[in-house]
């Protein structure tokens, strides 16, 4: 069965259409970027000869933690869990 354009842009009632899918994936990538970036350059800064660089680094690192909290996947893949979903239930569905 193929996906047509009216198909990937229709919203369901409990189904997000593929364009919503597709965004959700897209603030998937920030949320790792952003969360990559930030720690890499913590652990840039630190420096293996400062024991306070050292001592600072497990609060530092659990700050970033708090910050990037993982909402933003879940509902990206309960999103994409529906949208499957829904699309095998059309494509499986009788008179399709």
């Amino acid at each position: 069965a193929e996906l047509g354009l009216a198909a990937a842009l229709r919203r369901g009632p409990r189904c997000p259409s593929l364009a919503e899918a597709l965004e959700g994936l897209q603030d998937v990538e920030r949320y790792y970027r952003h969360l990559y970036l930030e720690s890499k350059l913590l652990l840039l800064r630190v420096s293996c000869d400062s024991l306070a660089d050292m001592e600072a680094l497990p609060q530092s690192w659990e700050r970033i933690l708090e910050r990037y909290k993982e909402d933003v996947v879940q509902d990206t893949l309960l999103k994409i869990s529906l949208f499957v979903d829904n699309q095998r239930e059309l494509c499986c569905s009788p008179g399709s």
